[in-house]
């Protein structure tokens, strides 16, 4: 045996061992990652003095909240705010409290909790609406 061929032969062991290792980490990446079953992505709308609505991502709903109520349509009185749930997304889609805060924090998805400032929430501190996204078990 030659010093080439033992060379050759350490390195396809440690090739061989870094591949071993990478696929082990890819297989414990996918189990991660998966969605959980029974834990389909939600919207929760907390409201009043408590209440909260569960919504599943997949519906598409308008909710109309009114002095810490539900109620069937805007009418633009009162603490009002309008939130609208579409393809697995949700952003507060008009609110007449002072500054419109709520309505200039965007789209709340799956896709973008990762870079919005509030993370997984949706916040409209005056009237107390808050909107959660919860998804793959959160």
């Amino acid at each position: 045996m030659t010093e080439t061929t033992g060379t050759c032969r350490k390195r396809n062991w440690l090739l061989l061992g870094a591949a071993i290792l990478f696929a082990a980490l890819l297989a414990v990446l996918c189990l991660l990652l998966r969605p959980k079953p029974g834990a389909p992505d939600r919207f929760v709308i907390r409201y009043g003095s408590g209440e909260a609505l569960e919504i599943p991502a997949r519906e598409t709903r308008t909710v109309v909240i009114r002095d810490g109520k539900i109620v069937d349509e805007a009418t633009g009185e009162g603490d009002e705010n309008v939130i609208r749930i579409e393809n697995g997304t949700a952003w507060m889609e008009t609110a007449n409290c002072p500054h419109h805060e709520c309505m200039k924090q965007g789209v709340l998805s799956a896709d973008t909790v990762g870079s919005r400032p509030l993370g997984t929430w949706i916040v409209c501190a005056p009237h107390r609406v808050y909107v959660e996204y919860a998804g793959d078990g959160q």
